[in-house]
């Protein structure tokens, strides 16, 4: 009888510190668990202060080791960036897809590099076009890939036709005005509202690429129009 209470005794210790040692383990888990989660949204606060462009579906993504690690090192070796409501110049609500390399963090973040991958709809061409002549009507945008063009319905049941062409210089992609049509016969592009022959961003829109990046390329295609960008070392304004 005094044997099988021993082995009862001894079997219950053993539940009983196997109970406690799942509990702690879980504990852990879960502090785990929500520091990685406190550590992303301060990567992701940090971003969204340094790049305000990116707008308000920026989501960030750190790549290899966990975001509590890095944050704790002050060093992130990659951070990935995506954004389908950011803006790029006169271009709203573009889609933004970035990576940015070896960020260091501190009283001023750096980054050793950045690339970028932008796409602009034609809505979004739309809304720029609208933006740059609010009293202007625009029916339709659509693409030009093999002249390189976009092309613009506007006016009163879309009888105008407003030719817009890319261009990339000093890093920086603009909208310049190529012609500007009504029932087929050309009129002076000053008409539209755009003496300088550009579309400009809206007032108060930021001049500079968030995160320093510079445009190095552009290309029209079917649904819009894409740029590649890049930047160097580069400090995180703002944080």
């Amino acid at each position: 009888m005094t044997q099988r209470l021993t082995k009862t005794r001894t079997a219950l210790r053993r539940h009983l510190v196997l109970t406690v040692t799942t509990a702690v383990a879980l504990v852990t888990v879960v502090a785990a668990g929500a520091g990685e989660l406190t550590a992303r949204n301060m990567i992701e606060n940090r971003i969204a202060k340094a790049a305000p462009a990116l707008g308000g579906t920026l989501a960030v993504g750190v790549a290899g080791d966990w975001a509590l690690w890095d944050l704790a090192q002050a060093s992130i070796p990659r951070i990935d960036i995506s954004s389908d409501d950011a803006r790029l110049g006169p271009l709203p609500h573009v889609r933004v897809r970035a990576r940015l390399d070896d960020v260091r963090l501190g009283d001023r973040a750096t980054v050793a590099g950045a690339h970028a991958r932008v796409t602009a709809s034609t809505q979004s061409l739309a809304a720029a076009i609208r933006s740059a002549a609010p009293s202007v009507p625009v029916s339709a945008v659509t693409t030009d890939p093999a002249t390189g063009t976009i092309l613009a319905a506007v006016g009163p049941g879309g009888a105008g036709q407003l030719t817009l062409r890319p261009v990339l210089a000093d890093g920086k992609v603009t909208l310049a005005v190529d012609g500007l049509t009504v029932f087929g016969r050309s009129v002076p592009t000053d008409r539209f509202g755009t003496g300088n022959g550009a579309l400009a961003p809206e007032a108060g829109a930021p001049k500079d690429y968030p995160l320093g990046l510079k445009a190095t390329s552009v290309d029209v295609r079917p649904d819009g129009l894409h740029v590649s960008l890049t930047g160097g070392p580069s400090t995180l304004p703002g944080t």
